[in-house]
């Protein structure tokens, strides 16, 4: 297993892609940290809770966690290699087994780059502005450990899906518009709290009170919930299917 975990993460970082989505977490983290922190005063900087809504802006991360899974098992049929993945190892289902982990460990080193940047340039817009940043607060590491988790669980959904679809694009697509079209529509009839990105989300708030997001907790049961069932599924599939 340790070998195939090593093969997988190897692929998928030797990838341009891989490179263009941590481009991605750059230009994403510095525009949304930047734009919150300049348009804040300095009183309501001081504040605990404004600080810890910055420091969650490192969620953001999970979204390219989405990304890197469906690029573990769909990238592979874009490339034509899984033919070969599956000659080196027959039993496809360690195959899958070894995607979801690999695709749990690259969701968490994702999301582990989001937060250093989030970081970063938190630090120094608030160094600008004369505020310390409350970094040790138990709260604020909380966020930090509940982004981790949130990274992985979010890669591990997108290996699933990415094994369902098999095509890399429209995996991605799909993926993207239930994120940014269908939940938000899923909010007008008051159930968005148990759809797949707001239970990840309330794993990545750590803990945090909001009113659209299950406790951290019940969250945290959905979430592994959606990520078990993401990749069964995919495994059904993955194992079943036949390649040319």
């Amino acid at each position: 297993m340790i070998r195939l975990v090593r093969a997988e993460l190897v692929k998928l970082t030797t990838t341009r892609l891989f490179l263009w989505l941590g481009l991605l977490i750059i230009a994403l983290s510095a525009f949304v940290t930047s734009t919150r922190i300049a348009s804040t005063s300095v009183s309501q900087l001081m504040i605990l809770s404004e600080q810890r809504s910055i420091a969650q802006f490192a969620g953001i991360g999970a979204v390219v966690a989405v990304i890197v899974g469906i690029v573990v098992t769909a990238g592979e049929y874009a490339h034509g290699t899984i033919a070969h993945t599956f000659l080196a190892t027959p039993v496809r289902n360690r195959v899958m087994a070894g995607k979801v982990v690999a695709g749990a460990i690259a969701g968490m080193l994702i999301v582990a780059f989001s937060e250093l940047v989030t970081w970063l340039i938190a630090a120094v817009w608030l160094w600008g502005k004369s505020v310390p940043f409350q970094l040790d607060d138990r709260s604020i590491l909380r966020s930090y450990l509940g982004i981790l988790g949130a990274g992985a669980l979010a890669a591990v959904v997108g290996v699933g899906i990415g094994a369902l679809f098999r095509r890399q694009t429209a995996a991605i697509v799909l993926a993207l518009l239930w994120l940014l079209v269908g939940e938000p529509v899923l909010s007008i009839a008051g159930g968005q709290a148990y759809a797949p990105g707001h239970a990840i989300a309330a794993v990545a708030a750590g803990g945090t009170s909001s009113s659209d997001l299950l406790h951290f907790g019940p969250g945290l049961l959905v979430a592994l919930a959606y990520a078990v069932v993401f990749a069964v599924a995919g495994a059904v599939v993955i194992d079943r299917t036949d390649v040319n």
